[in-house]
């Protein structure tokens, strides 16, 4: 009994906490925020500095660092640290996403496809896709409109700046409480309940899953690296993590991607106001055509 008291004590000793490490340096986290800025274009100012700081507590952990500013060093100076950067990008990156979030936006999407693009082929993209719900909300939306020959065939593509997520997504599998935000109709059809009441999950069935496909990339980079264009982009709730500079920037870039009448989605909390967008014509609360 004693024996077992002393290694439970010992493993609770090796557990580091948040403050084990205490305050990120002033210049590590200027360090860090310079580059995580240039490496992908989010803006992390002095508000979130503890919010950077926790997050980068279970790197430090995995890596066995002891202190912010080795842990910097190894980012900035270590030749062999661009894995570690895609893990860096893991922890910081913000994934709040939900089923049919915005539902205002499914309800325009099912309208127009419906009404405007029969019997084409619908390719849609989700730029700051996260854990793909998005993605699968759209599914549900367009194998409607397949099954009653309205459309012929679609694609849904998916991209973000976190590997972590994207495995998440493509793996379809969430926890049983977001299907409350499914509806009832695409509940039945499109989600498999897992049969363990002690940890129940649900997963998106393989029909949609097989027309999805995911990919890692950076929303800032200048050219994307995807071939053909497409008929809906979503990228919501994503430009708010960036500034003025990188949201004209990505803006203009995923509208190249827009066929000529095709429509732009972002997030009601977001607004294209001061963003240069020549091209495009405001047509509902966040939502935008290309002329």
């Amino acid at each position: 009994m004693a024996i077992n008291l002393l290694v439970k004590v010992e493993k609770e000793k090796d557990k580091k906490k948040v403050w084990d490490f205490g305050d990120i340096p002033q210049s590590d986290f200027e360090k860090l925020s310079r580059f995580i800025y240039k490496t992908s274009g989010i803006h992390i100012s002095e508000k979130k500095r503890y919010l950077l700081q926790n997050r980068l507590v279970k790197r430090l952990k995995e890596l066995n660092f002891d202190n912010y500013t080795d842990y910097t060093n190894y980012v900035l100076k270590d030749k062999n640290s661009k894995d570690e950067v895609i893990q860096m990008m893991n922890v910081i990156s913000t994934n709040k996403t939900d089923f049919f979030r915005e539902q205002e936006h499914f309800d325009f999407l099912f309208k127009q496809v419906s009404e405007h693009y029969k019997e084409e082929n619908i390719s849609v993209w989700s730029a700051g896709c996260s854990t793909g719900q998005e993605v699968y909300s759209i599914c549900m939306i367009l194998e409607e409109l397949l099954e009653k020959n309205k459309i012929s065939d679609y694609k849904v593509w998916g991209n973000d700046i976190s590997t972590s997520v994207l495995e998440k997504a493509r793996l379809a599998i969430y926890p049983f409480r977001e299907a409350e935000n499914i509806p009832d109709k695409f509940r039945k059809k499109y989600v498999l309940k897992s049969k363990s009441y002690k940890d129940q999950k649900i997963r998106i069935i393989s029909t949609l899953r097989e027309k999805s496909r995911f990919f890692w990339m950076n929303l800032i980079d200048d050219e994307f690296g995807i071939s053909g264009n497409f008929n809906f982009i979503f990228c919501r709730n994503t430009l708010i993590y960036f500034d003025k500079y990188y949201q004209e920037k990505i803006v203009s870039n995923l509208t190249k991607y827009l066929k000529k009448g095709g429509y732009l989605f972002i997030g009601h909390s977001e607004s294209l106001i001061n963003i240069k967008t020549s091209e495009l014509k405001y047509v509902l609360p966040a939502v935008y055509q290309k002329m």
